[in-house]
C-alpha cells in the first residue's frame, strides 16, 4: 500500500500555485462541501439520477444553484444556466405489434425475410421502402456518395465514431448487421431531430451473409409509427470569464455527468443505482474547481465552461448534444477535462492516494500540461498502462471526435460496485477528493494560462482525432 503523501498548509498550497500557475484559491476546496454534495446528489430521494427523470431534473436545478453559490455566471441558453435538449423516448419494435413490422432483403433471386424480434430500430418516424437499392460501406477508405441512399455496414459500424461520420453526409437509412442475438432493450432514448438518419439494427446471420456477398441488394421495410415521449433534458453551464482580453473568449471546458442508472432489478423489489463514484463525485467536484477558480485574483487568461451533462450512461448523450449545439463556438474551446470516478481510492489496480490519471494519456500533451501544476498541490499524475483503452468510454469522446483536445481525469477506472447499488456516498474519500480536485483545480488554472493550447500528439491512434481538429 502506498503511503498517504503529507498535505501541504492551505496557505502553502495557495501560494505555490500562485506563484506558478496564477492565483487559484485551493483552500476553498472543501472536504465538507464535497460531503454535503455527494450525499445529496446520491440520496435515496434522487433514485439513480436516470435519464431521464424527477431525480435527474433536480439534480440539474440543485447543481446550477451550486454554480451560482460558487461565482459562476449563467452559460446555458437565454442567460439561463441550462441547455435544453429535445429528446424522444422510442419504444422497441415488439411494443408495437409484430403486424407493424415487415422487412425483407433480395440479392440475385434469394429473398431473406427479417422478423420484428431480430431487430432494432432507432427511428423518429414511420419507416417504408420499397426495393431500394443498398449502399453497401467500405471496410476501409473514402466513403461513397451517400446522400438520401440507404447504407448497409457491419460490426465495424456499430460504434459513434464510425455512425457520426455516416450521420453528417445524411443518408436515408442506416443498417447494420451484427452477430448473436438481439439483447433485451427498453424505450430507445435518441436526439428529436427528424435530420438524424434513422438506424436498424439487424441480429443473425442470414441478413449478414446476403449483404456480404457481391450481388446488389434491395430492400423493402415497412415500420409503422413506433410509440413516441417526448423529453426535454438538461445540460447546465456556468462561466468564469477569463481575465486577459486578447484570449478571453478562449474556452477551457470542464465537464462531468451527473446522472446515473436510476432505479433497476434484479433483484428483491426495485433497488436504487446511487452512483456516488460515478459520478457524483465529478459532479461535486466542478462545483469545487470552480470556487478555487473563482476566488483565485486574477482569473485565469481564457475563459473556463463549466458543464454538467445528462445521459452519460445512455450513450454520452449531453456531450454529444453539446457538441452538435454547442453554446460556444467549438473553434474557440481549446480543451476538454472531464472528471469521473474520483471520490474512491480502492481501485481494483491497487489503492490510489494523492494521485489521478487520464484516460488516453498517449493521445495528446494535456496530461503532461497538467502534472507539474498537480505537483504543486501535492498530487501526482500517474499513467495507467491501459488508459488508452478507456478514451470512448466517457464524455470526453464526443469533444475528441470534434478535434478538440480532451481527456477524463479518474482516480479509479475500476472499482468493487462499479454500476452497483453499492456505490454510495458513504464509501467515497472525501479527504482524498478534496486534495485531488485542489490538483486539477491547479491544473486547469495552468491549461487556461498556457501560451499554446494543448494538442494532439503524433500516435498513431490519435491520427483521427488529429484529422477532425483540422475540419
Amino acid at each position: 500500500m502506498r503511503l498517504r503523501r503529507t498535505a501541504l498548509p492551505a496557505a502553502a498550497i495557495l501560494f505555490t500555485a500562485a506563484a506558478v500557475f496564477g492565483a487559484v484559491a485551493l483552500d476553498r476546496v472543501s472536504v465538507e462541501s464535497l460531503r454535503a454534495n455527494v450525499t445529496w446528489l446520491a440520496a435515496d430521494e434522487r433514485q439513480g439520477r436516470m435519464t431521464p427523470s424527477p431525480g435527474l431534473e433536480a439534480s440539474a436545478d440543485y447543481i446550477a444553484a451550486q454554480f451560482r453559490q460558487a461565482g459562476l455566471i449563467p452559460g446555458g441558453e437565454d442567460g439561463s444556466w441550462f441547455q435544453t435538449a429535445p429528446f424522444a423516448q422510442i419504444a422497441a419494435p415488439s411494443a408495437s405489434g409484430a403486424d407493424d413490422f415487415r422487412m425483407s432483403l433480395e440479392a440475385g433471386g434469394r429473398r431473406v425475410n427479417v422478423r420484428s424480434n431480430n431487430v432494432s430500430v432507432r427511428s423518429l418516424a414511420a419507416l417504408d421502402f420499397q426495393g431500394a437499392a443498398i449502399v453497401q460501406l467500405p471496410r476501409n477508405g473514402a466513403l461513397p456518395d451517400v446522400a438520401g441512399r440507404v447504407v448497409a455496414g457491419g460490426q465495424s459500424w456499430d460504434n459513434d465514431m464510425a455512425l457520426r461520420s455516416l450521420e453528417i453526409r445524411r443518408p436515408a437509412l442506416i443498417l447494420l448487421t451484427l452477430d448473436g442475438e438481439k439483447p433485451s432493450e427498453g424505450p430507445v432514448l435518441m436526439e428529436a431531430d427528424a435530420s438524424i438518419p434513422p438506424v436498424v439494427r439487424i441480429y443473425g446471420r442470414a441478413a449478414a451473409e446476403l449483404l456480404s456477398g457481391n450481388t446488389p441488394v434491395r430492400i423493402t421495410l415497412h415500420s409503422m409509427q413506433l410509440i413516441r415521449h417526448d423529453v426535454a433534458l438538461r445540460n447546465v453551464a456556468g462561466i468564469l470569464r477569463g481575465s486577459d482580453p486578447a484570449v478571453r473568449d478562449r474556452f477551457v471546458i470542464v465537464s462531468a455527468h451527473y446522472d446515473h442508472l436510476g432505479v433497476r432489478p434484479p433483484g428483491p423489489g426495485n433497488r436504487i443505482y446511487h452512483g456516488a463514484n460515478d459520478d457524483a463525485s465529478g459532479a461535486a467536484s466542478l462545483i469545487e474547481i470552480a470556487k478555487a477558480l473563482v476566488a483565485g485574483s486574477p482569473h485565469p487568461r481564457r475563459s473556463v465552461l463549466f458543464l454538467a451533462f445528462f445521459g452519460e450512461e445512455e450513450g454520452l448523450l449531453g456531450s454529444a448534444y453539446y457538441v452538435r449545439h454547442p453554446l460556444l463556438p467549438v473553434g474557440r474551446t481549446i480543451a476538454d477535462i472531464n472528471l469521473e470516478q474520483l471520490g474512491r481510492t480502492d481501485s481494483s489496480d491497487g489503492p490510489e492516494i494523492a494521485r489521478f490519471a487520464f484516460n488516453g494519456p498517449s493521445f495528446s500533451d494535456l496530461p503532461k500540461m497538467m502534472r507539474a501544476a498537480a505537483r504543486t498541490a501535492g498530487t501526482e499524475v500517474y499513467r495507467k498502462d491501459d488508459g488508452d483503452d478507456y478514451f470512448d468510454r466517457s464524455d470526453n469522446y464526443s469533444f475528441a471526435l470534434a478535434g478538440i483536445v480532451a481527456h477524463t481525469i479518474a482516480v479509479a477506472f475500476e472499482f468493487p460496485g462499479y454500476h452497483e447499488v453499492n456505490d454510495t456516498a458513504d464509501k467515497i474519500d472525501y479527504r482524498n477528493l478534496a486534495t485531488v480536485d485542489r490538483a486539477i483545480a491547479a491544473g486547469v488554472a495552468a491549461v487556461a494560462n498556457s501560451s499554446q493550447p494543448p494538442k494532439w500528439s503524433e500516435a498513431p491512434a490519435a491520427r483521427v482525432y488529429r484529422e477532425a481538429a483540422k475540419h
